[in-house]
């Protein structure tokens, strides 16, 4: 027997991301406009995804957890969770932009020596003296980003590829819980 768990599915490269932001917009006579974030999470990631070709048995096993939710989230580890990149410092911080890290790395830095980092505001503060780093310096970033909570949309499609082989199709979007 096969059993496949959901953060074990390998994923199609047709499988995409989109991230908004929600936010209300207040539109006044005279051509001015007010825009403010629409709540404290307002970033929504959205999951088209496709699996790769499973056997009917890690198909079943994955309609079978998809079947047992029943409207639960379901904590998931993205395939796009690692990210590298590279940006300054500037009045001796870094916001990046990312929140709920799981790991945080400057290439040729150490914390706390050389700076510090909220894993959850994903906001890094550089040290005081001459061990900070330098207001203007660009720094090489790679960051994990925790597991997120999501809810499956619309429920999911199985198609057949041959007699013994199938693949799921099935939407996420990211919740707060």
């Amino acid at each position: 027997m096969t059993y496949l768990a959901f953060n074990d599915i390998k994923l199609e490269r047709t499988t995409s991301v989109k991230t908004t932001s929600r936010v209300q917009r207040a539109q006044f006579g005279d051509g001015y406009s007010q825009v403010l974030t629409d709540g404290l999470n307002t970033d929504v990631e959205r999951w088209d995804c496709t699996t790769g070709l499973l056997t009917n048995e890690e198909a079943y096993s994955i309609e079978s957890f998809f079947l047992s939710q029943k409207g639960q989230a379901i904590n998931w580890i993205s395939p796009l969770n690692t990210k590298t990149f590279s940006r300054p410092f500037a009045s001796g911080k870094l916001k990046l932009g990312y929140t709920n890290l799981s790991a945080l790395v400057l290439t040729g830095y150490t914390r706390p020596a050389n700076y510090t980092a909220n894993m959850v505001t994903g906001d890094l503060t550089s040290a005081t003296g001459a061990s900070g780093i330098s207001d203007g310096t660009v720094v090489a970033v790679t960051l994990t980003l925790a597991a997120r909570n999501y809810l499956l949309d619309d429920g999911w499609t199985l198609t057949p590829e041959t007699p013994a082989y199938a693949r799921i199709k099935f939407g996420l979007t990211q919740v707060y819980v």
